[in-house]
């Protein structure tokens, strides 16, 4: 499984309960303990903490969980800073340390596309699910992804980032088959919604085509481009080709953030199930 405390390189906004835990929220009650599954530095985990504290009950009853010891250093600290009680601990989606009917609600936000099964992720949240609890989870689909005006540099950009997320383990059509993978995973009693982050003012332009621009940036970032692009020299760096597709890339993301009237829509793929 991947660390997936980069969720930024995705998305300008940092995320949080609002942004993306709204379609939750609603079904959250003051005595419910919840986990929140390949949590990264806690952004959403302690905005959930802050919910159940404001409806009466406490910060301790939310937990999370991640891979990477590093986010979970920035989650703690984070959560010092706050004086949020929240406990986070080392863990994996696809085996969590954790007892059998041990919480009233497992959340998972951009967690699933990182996971190598997916399904056997959702059969181990409803482990630690209590009958009648609930599973939610969110998701990004690359493809789903649109802009205007039209930028080959950008079409150009998609193509390669697929492959290389790809070439990576990750699922890129994650979002679409969010229900699907519900649903094989024997979680029927589910509801499908779905909700979209938009750029368009200057400001919003600016900040996505940075983050962008400043991804595809790097070496490592070239190296993959190559060998998306099957561009990679003999003697392993990347060739011509792969370097101006990613300038091009680079440009059209420049264009799209300078131009009056472009936007930049990024859809999010929601399913919230109750566990038998």
């Amino acid at each position: 499984m991947h660390e997936h405390h980069d969720h930024a390189h995705h998305q300008a906004v940092t995320p949080t309960v609002e942004n993306s835990a709204a379609f939750l929220l609603p079904h959250l009650t003051s005595s419910m303990e919840i986990l929140d599954v390949g949590c990264g530095a806690g952004n959403i985990t302690l905005g959930l903490a802050r919910h159940i504290e404001s409806l009466g009950g406490k910060a301790n009853q939310v937990q999370g969980v991640d891979v990477s010891e590093e986010a979970l250093n920035t989650a703690r600290s984070h959560a010092a800073d706050a004086g949020l009680a929240v406990n986070f601990i080392t863990g994996s989606a696809e085996s969590l340390p954790m007892p059998d009917n041990s919480v009233d609600v497992a959340y998972a936000s951009q967690s699933l596309h990182h996971m190598d099964d997916p399904i056997a992720a959702l059969k181990e949240l409803a482990r630690v699910v209590r009958p009648g609890g609930l599973i939610a989870a969110r998701e990004l689909d690359l493809g789903t992804q649109t802009w205007y005006p039209p930028s080959p540099g950008m079409s150009r950009w998609r193509a390669i980032f697929t492959v290389i997320a790809e070439l990576d383990g990750l699922h890129t059509t994650s979002g679409r088959q969010l229900l699907s993978w519900f649903h094989r995973a024997s979680l029927s009693d589910a509801n499908f919604s779905s909700s979209t982050w938009s750029y368009a003012s200057t400001e919003d332009r600016r900040g996505m085509a940075d983050v962008w621009i400043d991804r595809m940036s790097g070496e490592e970032y070239a190296r993959k481009a190559a060998e998306a692009l099957g561009d990679v020299r003999e003697d392993g760096t990347p060739g011509d080709m792969a370097r101006e597709a990613i300038k091009q890339g680079q440009d059209g993301w420049n264009e799209w953030a300078s131009t009056p009237g472009a936007i930049f829509v990024m859809p999010h793929f929601e399913v919230i199930a109750r566990v038998s």
